[in-house]
């Protein structure tokens, strides 16, 4: 899923961002830095219910889960929140954060963003809901985390729902990190500087980044591609045909289930695994090669019956993994085929 960051082209602000990018960081806000006065703004009913409860069960439990409930409420003066928007084509975010179509808009792979191996302290994605009643957190929200969080950091009022924002938190605020591939696009406009432009072309260009600049077309805004660079690599993966059919990741390590429909040849077939990591891959990672994509079926079948074990493991070309690579033993080995098999 692609999200968008618009950035203003002022001088002082294009400087500190431009280099926040450059070292592949985004800054995560505390809530007071908000243009909007009534963001983080909710009402709360639980210290009434517990002050009415403390009147007829004085013990301390009620005033240790008092205390818990109290510094959740206060852990919004330190998370970090981080706005972006689903739209790149949206007139008044140009306009007001792009300092009036003379800055830029940058876009991210939300899955990349939101990666616990770069960012530890993420916890939460939040879809914002615009209404025009203040969020009130009782006693059942306390049994409900996400309602409560949802009601914490991710209303805002309906005049804001143009913005269609996503909300990214994180146990701080201050400076995170992200994967270089995270960055996907970047978006100019009839205003925009050249030297912001030429900035941008110069720090990604050993990148796969596509830049497009939009402008207004039968009272609306298009866009349209103006240049795209490419990565240098060493292998190219454009040589193999290929489909993938699963990509599963978790903080430390990323699975890939590939369909290869390229020769039988074992040369060929390890000149495939070197082009798919070098072009796909961001972390330690295993490859599940298949002959056959009928086995999609059965990747997710736990456990398997006699049957479709065999027709799982005759499917497998090769399994591959960079743990030996990196220097690690693979708590895996014994289930990996490590040979080619050959299926007729």
């Amino acid at each position: 899923m692609k999200v968008y960051k618009y950035r203003s082209g002022n001088k002082e602000d294009f400087k500190r961002d431009f280099e926040a990018i450059k070292n592949n960081t985004f800054f995560s806000a505390n809530y007071s830095m908000f243009n909007d006065p009534f963001d983080i703004y909710f009402e709360e009913k639980v210290s009434e219910f517990l002050n009415m409860l403390k009147q007829i069960f004085p013990n301390e439990e009620l005033a240790s889960f008092e205390r818990q409930f109290k510094n959740v409420l206060n852990s919004k003066e330190d998370i970090g929140i981080y706005c972006l928007s689903n739209d790149f084509l949206n007139e008044q975010l140009w306009a007001y954060y792009a300092s009036s179509y003379s800055g830029y808009c940058i876009e991210y792979d939300l899955e990349k963003l939101v990666d616990k191996e770069q960012n530890y302290d993420f916890e939460f994605k939040l879809d914002i809901r615009y209404e025009d009643i203040i969020p009130t957190i009782n006693i059942d929200d306390i049994k409900n985390p996400d309602n409560l969080i949802r009601k914490m950091y991710g209303i805002k009022k309906s005049t804001w729902d143009h913005e269609d924002e996503i909300r990214l938190i994180f146990n701080r605020y201050g400076l995170k990190k992200f994967h270089p591939s995270a960055i996907t696009g970047v978006y100019f406009a009839g205003k925009t500087p050249n030297l912001i432009k030429e900035s941008f072309y110069e720090i990604f260009d050993d990148r796969d980044i596509k830049f497009y600049e939009i402008f207004p077309s039968k009272y609306k805004l298009d866009f349209k591609l103006i240049k795209e660079t490419k990565r240098r690599l060493k292998y190219n993966i454009n040589n193999f045909e290929f489909d993938i059919l699963e990509h599963r990741m978790n903080p430390f390590h990323e699975s890939y289930y590939l369909f290869y429909k390229g020769p039988m040849d074992e040369s060929k077939i390890k000149e495939f695994i070197l082009a798919f990591r070098e072009a796909f891959c961001i972390k330690e990672n295993s490859l599940y090669i298949f002959n056959n994509k009928e086995v999609a079926s059965l990747i997710n079948v736990y456990p398997k019956n006699d049957e479709q074990y065999i027709n799982y493991a005759n499917s497998i070309i090769t399994v591959s993994d960079d743990w030996e690579e990196a220097g690690i033993n693979n708590p895996y080995k014994d289930f990996h085929y490590n040979e080619i098999i050959k299926n007729t």
